[in-house]
């Protein structure tokens, strides 16, 4: 029997998975519908290696940051960090 993973990663994002892969997901919430309201998993990957997904994140997060500035966008990347290793912990 397999372990299922699930990291919740901040209050964007989840990490499942299994032994042989690792899904990246995007929390959302449904607008329309019987289900209209829900929070529902969107998938924006598959990964077979932890560093994959992570870079993968991190590319995301950046491109959708809102630093004007190298030192900015320093700071965010340090911030993100900093939130994926206590997520990971926990």
């Amino acid at each position: 029997m397999s372990k299922n993973l699930h990291i919740e990663l901040g209050d964007k994002y989840v990490v499942t998975g299994s032994t042989h892969d690792l899904i990246l997901n995007e929390k959302r919430i449904i607008k329309d519908g019987k289900n209209a309201g829900q929070e529902t998993l969107a998938r924006l990957g598959y990964y077979s290696k932890f560093e994959h997904l992570v870079k993968e994140l991190c590319h995301r997060e950046i491109l959708q940051s809102e630093a004007q500035s190298l030192e900015e966008l320093s700071d965010y990347i340090f911030a993100l960090g900093e939130k994926l290793s206590k997520a990971v912990e926990s």
